[in-house]
């Protein structure tokens, strides 16, 4: 089976394409302009802020970096602000339905840093993950999220819950009502089962909660569907939460995809993009019907993946001899 996805991948990839000198092979009819390029820092997910003047970028540790916190983008100039530095290892981010920004710390003793003001956040900052101190009163942790490798995050459409998955190779997946604060972990059987926040993950194994192949990232699409990343298995599941009992389901399962790790909808061409963490590290768009290729990287690896309007922004992440850069995709032409 393995050697028949990765045939599938090649003959996927070996489509129309273009090499330019980022080492990048785009599928015809794309372009791209960076936007940012990185030394200290690997840049990971995104979210645009509600003014759609900024966007915020995390970035995790790796062996080319030792920094991780977050990174303001100004897209009308590309002028680039490093807010937060000192945390265990960014790896998520997402504006809550309060409007604040929520930063996920993918550890096992990772928490969620909460941002009160984002756009009015000043430079330089710095937190303790020792003692979970911040050199600034807007942000703070939220401890009541739990404990866990923190990296997939969404709210639901209604703002009434987040989702959180513990990133873990057999993590499980949580729910906070954000009203109440009520943690809750996700059975197969028995729907949501109670757990407290510092002891999440024991508690979800003690409960016997369903455990996961890794869900590395939760979409939200127009409608309110909700999407999971499971790289373990290279699929994409489906969480229906509308009843009284919730299930998970496959939305997406197809035999080029490998690792899927990040996911974006594209409300203009109705398409969901999909990082795949495999080798060569690709950007997939799903119509529906096909997967298409749209640009790969032989050596380093892509990092988050946003879109707003017709432009897609994604991250490339340092490889031996390539420098991290925040990029934009556009494309050449109008989709039909």
């Amino acid at each position: 089976m393995t050697y028949v996805r990765i045939m599938a991948l090649i003959l996927l990839v070996l489509g129309g394409c273009n090499t330019n000198s980022a080492g990048m092979q785009l599928a015809t009819g794309w372009s791209y302009r960076s936007l940012s390029a990185w030394k200290d820092i690997t840049p990971t997910r995104m979210a645009l802020s509600p003014s759609k003047e900024w966007l915020y970028v995390c970035g995790e540790r790796s062996e080319f970096s030792t920094q991780a916190g977050v990174i303001a983008i100004r897209l009308s100039s590309s002028r680039t602000h490093i807010l937060v530095q000192g945390m265990r290892n960014a790896n998520g981010i997402s504006f809550a339905p309060d409007g604040s920004l929520w930063v996920a710390e993918d550890d096992p003793k990772g928490v969620i840093w909460r941002m009160a003001e984002p756009d009015q956040f000043p430079d330089d900052q710095r937190v303790d993950p020792v003692d979970s101190s911040s050199s600034h009163a807007s942000l703070s942790p939220f401890y009541l999220a739990g404990q866990f490798n923190h990296r997939a995050m969404a709210f639901s459409a209604d703002g009434h819950f987040a989702y959180l998955a513990d990133a873990a190779a057999t993590g499980s997946l949580f729910r906070l009502e954000l009203k109440n604060r009520k943690l809750t972990v996700y059975h197969r059987q028995k729907g949501w089962l109670t757990v407290t926040p510092d002891a999440a993950t024991a508690m979800a194994r003690k409960l016997e909660a369903t455990a996961f192949a890794a869900i590395r990232d939760i979409e939200r699409l127009p409608d309110g569907t909700l999407l999971l990343a499971e790289s373990g298995s290279g699929r994409i599941l489906q969480l229906h939460d509308e009843g009284s009992m919730p299930r998970v389901d496959s939305w997406l399962e197809n035999q080029a995809l490998m690792h899927p790790d990040d996911l974006a909808w594209d409300s203009t061409r109705h398409w969901l993009w999909i990082t795949d963490q495999t080798t060569p590290s690709t950007l997939w768009a799903w119509d529906g019907r096909k997967l298409h290729n749209i640009v790969r990287h032989p050596l380093s690896q892509f990092g988050g993946v946003f879109v707003a309007g017709s432009d897609v922004y994604v991250n490339l992440q340092r490889g031996r001899n390539n420098p991290s850069m925040t990029i934009q995709l556009s494309e050449k032409h109008e989709p039909r």
